[in-house]
């Protein structure tokens, strides 16, 4: 069995480890006993894995589980008036500031996971354990927590730290393959802030594995960022890349046709493309991170009705200032491309990018 990487988290002078590896959550029990009661949420079809009869059954040696809650499953969990049900449901068993939250599942679940900590009783401890490849490596990571409203994903939220993240790819080989591809919306993410990534994180995507040491570089790349902009009033945005045609996308699919792992795909060649409509980058640049993203089984097109619907809804993006969205671009720079943040765009340049990733049947 390979060692588990522990890395360390810094956030707004918080420090907190997030494990990465075989058995990293064997420290569970132990940051369970350090509170007086024991909130699990999750949903029922993770808490029916391995994974999940293994955290439950760590919580009970722990003696203090005085609730699981299970959430809808995916977006639908995410919503406030779960997070009402979730919040009454704490307060009936007994749960105190001294309580511990403890998100078990993927990226939706330890998003309202954490609000529901950042908000009961004006903030409670939790611990991640992600149980998908999208929440290892970008949801469970760097304390933003928040819900959906209908039409705008994680419009309600707060910066809430975790105690821990623990987080073993064993979890990952039960995922529906649909939803490990989705996971790699986000590695791609990061491998295009790191061009050198792209090929190694597109070549895993395509075997249908992730392993624990490209699950920590992408960790320990999110973790360097946040340490640096925990608010995200300036560098933090560039982990945005991708996301605010992305997000419009979700909404357009009523979060549920598309995935935000897909999602996130197509606002990355969506990114590319505006990119180069703006003479940031050459067709190059777009045709490589494009191919990254075929290979990785992800879309890189809409049906033109969707990705019109997905601009519009983007304009309610949290990114948005008074003088219109900011965008997360590349521009060349040195063998490949770098990434800026704020970048404004035209809007006949944004409308042309949407005309152009409007391309599927």
């Amino acid at each position: 069995m390979r060692p588990v990487n522990v890395l360390e988290a810094v956030q707004e002078g918080r420090r907190y480890p997030v494990r990465v590896g075989a058995g990293a959550g064997a420290g569970l029990a132990a940051l369970a006993r350090a509170h007086d009661r024991v909130a699990l949420l999750s949903c029922a079809r993770v808490l029916a894995t391995p994974a999940g009869r293994s955290a439950v059954a760590a919580l009970r040696r722990a003696g203090n589980l005085a609730l699981v809650h299970r959430l809808p499953d995916g977006e639908r969990g995410k919503t406030l008036a779960e997070l009402e049900r979730g919040a009454a449901r704490m307060l009936a068993a007994g749960c105190t500031r001294r309580s511990l939250v403890v998100g078990l599942g993927g990226g939706a679940v330890t998003d309202a996971a954490g609000f529901l900590a950042a908000t009961f009783m004006r903030g409670v401890g939790w611990v991640a354990v992600p149980t998908t490849l999208l929440a290892m490596v970008d949801a469970a990571l760097g304390g933003k927590t928040g819900v959906n409203l209908p039409a705008a994903k994680n419009a309600v939220g707060a910066f809430h730290a975790p105690e821990a993240v623990l987080a073993d790819p064993a979890a990952l080989r039960t995922l529906p393959a649909r939803e490990l591809r989705s996971g790699f919306g986000e590695v791609l993410k990061y491998a295009a802030l790191r061009p050198a990534m792209l090929g190694a994180a597109a070549a895993q995507a395509r075997s249908g594995r992730a392993g624990a040491g490209l699950v920590a570089a992408c960790a320990a790349m999110k973790l360097e960022v946040v340490a640096r902009d925990p608010r995200e009033r300036g560098e933090r945005k560039l982990l945005n890349l991708g996301h605010t045609f992305g997000h419009g996308v979700e909404a357009a699919g009523r979060f549920s046709r598309w995935t935000h792992g897909e999602a996130v795909a197509v606002g990355l060649c969506f990114a590319f493309r505006l990119a180069a409509r703006l003479g940031r980058i050459g067709p190059l640049a777009v045709a490589e991170l494009e191919a990254a993203v075929a290979e990785a089984g992800l879309p890189t097109r809409l049906p033109a009705a969707a990705a019109r619907r997905a601009a519009r809804l983007m304009a309610t993006d949290k990114k948005r200032t008074a003088a219109g969205l900011r965008w997360v671009l590349p521009r060349a720079g040195g063998n490949a491309w770098k990434v800026d943040w704020d970048v404004t765009a035209g809007e006949d340049a944004v409308a042309d990018a949407v005309r152009e990733i409007g391309g599927a049947p």
